[in-house]
């Protein structure tokens, strides 16, 4: 049962993963989008949750400076590794996505914050947090309507989209908590396994597509381990994941529902309207230098004799 729940955890945040870089990122089903495609993209980013959460254990991540680090890993892994965006306009695209989308917004907001909110006494907190990040996932969605290969979904698709995605990252969380009752105990030879996938990867796709990754990846993947250590060297027993461990009641899950609802209110509302504004340029221009602001914060944190809980 440990095992499963093990593995369960890994997929529950995969699946959280998906949808934060992915779902609310294209805002849309794109023509190419298939079933069997959606089911890649889970396996992978499944792949990259498990050493996510090996960072997190290993490492005794408990605060968010050390976790926007292992968030980094994250979002290089994804976007340095497994795609080569991160080489294409160095040095903005070192920040964007893996700093500015994956670390704040897939980890910090996504994984962390909505679990922090659900795990505490407040529902209301959960309420506002889900009905702020479907705000501005709306306002992001309508930039796609002034890109080349975006598109105006109807406010049905639209709304068909974000409840059957919002959906099942509920269910997502609902089993990240449940499985979290059995400690996060990843086998050794499962992290070699996967890490080996990673390194033949890099070797026979990544380099042959971008040579310079050869340089940039194991330079970025170190300031991130240096970090990490540096935090380690300050942190007692247990993780975040521990933290998340404690049973969650189920009506709770379903304040996230929040999230759709505001969602394609505003989407309908901004259609309706006709707005042309280019939300995506708003973004990039914030949390573009935002990204490099906080992964160099995060290190410089590391060198400091504290470590400020979260």
């Amino acid at each position: 049962m440990k095992t499963f729940k093990n593995i369960l955890l890994v997929l529950a945040t995969g699946y959280i993963f998906v949808f934060f870089s992915e779902h609310l990122f294209w805002a849309r089903i794109r023509p190419e989008d298939t079933l069997k495609g959606w089911v890649s993209a889970w396996i992978a980013y499944s792949l990259m949750a498990y050493i996510f959460l090996v960072l997190v254990a290993q490492f005794k991540i408990k605060s968010i400076w050390p976790l926007f680090l292992a968030g980094a890993a994250f979002g290089w892994l994804a976007e340095g590794l497994i795609v080569q965006t991160t080489y294409e306009m160095l040095p903005l695209s070192i920040s964007f996505t893996g700093l500015a989308w994956h670390a704040p917004i897939t980890v910090w907001i996504g994984w962390y914050a909505i679990q922090r909110s659900l795990s505490t006494n407040a529902s209301f907190s959960t309420l506002k947090l889900a009905a702020i990040i479907g705000a501005c996932s709306a306002l992001w969605a309508i930039n796609w309507w002034l890109e080349p290969d975006g598109g105006v979904a109807s406010i049905a698709e639209y709304a068909k989209f974000s409840f059957v995605t919002t959906t099942l990252v509920i269910i997502a969380y609902w089993l990240a908590n449940w499985s979290a009752s059995a400690p996060f105990q990843p086998k050794r030879w499962v992290t070699i396994l996967i890490s080996s996938l990673f390194v033949l990867y890099f070797i026979f796709v990544t380099v042959p597509a971008a040579p310079i990754a050869v340089i940039i990846l194991p330079i970025l993947l170190g300031l991130v381990y240096f970090g990490l250590r540096n935090f380690l060297k300050k942190e007692s027993d247990g993780s975040l994941l521990d933290q998340f461990a404690a049973p969650i009641p189920a009506w709770k899950f379903l304040s996230l529902f929040t999230l759709p609802v505001v969602n394609v209110i505003l989407y309908a509302l901004a259609l309706s309207l006709n707005l042309q504004w280019q939300t995506n340029w708003i973004l990039y221009l914030i949390t573009t230098p935002l990204g490099f602001i906080l992964f160099f914060m995060s290190l410089y944190k590391s060198t400091r004799p504290h470590l400020t809980e979260a």
